[in-house]
């Protein structure tokens, strides 16, 4: 399998991030994080065995785990430094329905079939060949289980600025559209419920590109924040702009083990 990142590249970015903070979706300046946080819990979680892929220092399954103490987290993830940092806060927190698993999606025969819901990230588009991850996450899936994938948008705007900001950071990611996302999922043996791009913009995405905060390309990368949070204070008072391949900052799949 072809991936497009090592593990050392994982490493360096949980331990660049410091102590982890769960996701925050209140407020008009997290508003994409809530659209994201609406399409992973709307499928329904309330004493569910979940799992996270790619879930090592994830401020993601930090806020589930806490918002659903019913249910059953566990993030399997290949970073030693993202699983630590998951397992501190898990401890620090006093949170008892998070499991750690610190290995390879390919190879971690122990979660197979066990899971009702099953998301990642942002770990999808990092290797070539999409069909080959979908069937290794869908052996997750228990018999009913349903299964989110969302990966950021670099076919669109989001794409074209990360190949001027860092060329390097936009090589590392499979530009799909909503059609060659859903179409690896069907060919990884998955039937699609609801799929499509997510949120009308987020230039914030682009902080990848940054290690050096300065610069005039950081001070464009700081005006276009600014734009979407604008945008964001729009749409949390009135309505929500579409969603479309140019601007939107992901794309996502809700999909279940094909008959």
């Amino acid at each position: 399998m072809a991936r497009l990142t090592k593990k050392t590249y994982w490493d360096n970015s949980y331990e660049a991030r410091g102590c982890l903070v769960p996701v925050q979706t209140s407020g008009y300046k997290h508003y994409c994080y809530f659209k994201n946080l609406d399409v992973i819990t709307k499928i329904g979680l309330q004493k569910k065995n979940v799992l996270e892929i790619g879930g090592g220092g994830s401020e993601w399954i930090a806020r589930l785990a806490m918002e659903y103490p019913e249910s059953s987290f566990t993030a399997l993830d290949y970073s030693d430094a993202g699983c630590k940092s998951l397992e501190d806060f898990s401890r620090e927190n006093g949170l008892k329905n998070i499991k750690v698993i610190c290995d390879d999606f390919f190879n971690a025969k122990q979660c197979e079939g066990k899971y009702d819901v099953v998301y990642s990230q942002g770990v999808a588009e990092h290797f070539e060949n999409l069909p080959e991850v979908m069937k290794a996450f869908k052996g997750f899936l228990g018999a009913d289980g349903r299964m989110v994938t969302i990966i950021p948008n670099m076919s669109g705007l989001n794409g074209w600025l990360t190949k001027l900001f860092n060329k390097a950071v936009f090589h590392i990611h499979v530009p799909h559209t909503k059609e060659s996302f859903k179409a690896g999922h069907e060919d990884g043996g998955l039937e699609i419920i609801e799929h499509g791009y997510l949120c009308s913009n987020d230039f914030g995405v682009l902080s990848s590109c940054f290690a050096d905060q300065s610069g005039v390309k950081w001070f464009l990368y700081k005006q276009l924040t600014r734009i979407s949070k604008i945008v964001w204070w729009f749409e949390s008072k009135f309505f929500d702009f579409p969603a479309g391949r140019f601007f939107s900052p992901y794309i996502y799949c809700v999909a279940k083990k094909g008959k």
